[in-house]
């Protein structure tokens, strides 16, 4: 099973959409696409003043995706 993580997603790039889209479309069937995590100031943000992006802002949309990405993690079974 392949997990994948698209990271530094920008909603406003049409081509980063367009690619995204394929991804979903042509590895879905083998594996898991997670929700994109948004490329944002914030990460750098929050890593300057030494604290998680969730403590930083916790409202910040970057960090339900984070949560939904870790709540899916937590429940894989992993195999002995």
């Amino acid at each position: 099973m392949l997990d994948l993580f698209p990271t530094m997603f920008d909603a406003w790039s049409v081509q980063q959409s367009r690619t995204l889209k394929a991804v979903q479309e042509q590895l879905s069937d083998i594996g898991t696409v997670y929700p994109p995590i948004p490329k944002t100031i914030a990460f750098a943000d929050a890593s300057e003043r030494r604290v998680p992006l969730a403590l930083f802002d916790k409202k910040h949309p970057a960090v339900g995706v984070l949560q939904k990405i870790a709540s899916s993690i937590d429940k894989l079974k992993v195999k002995p």
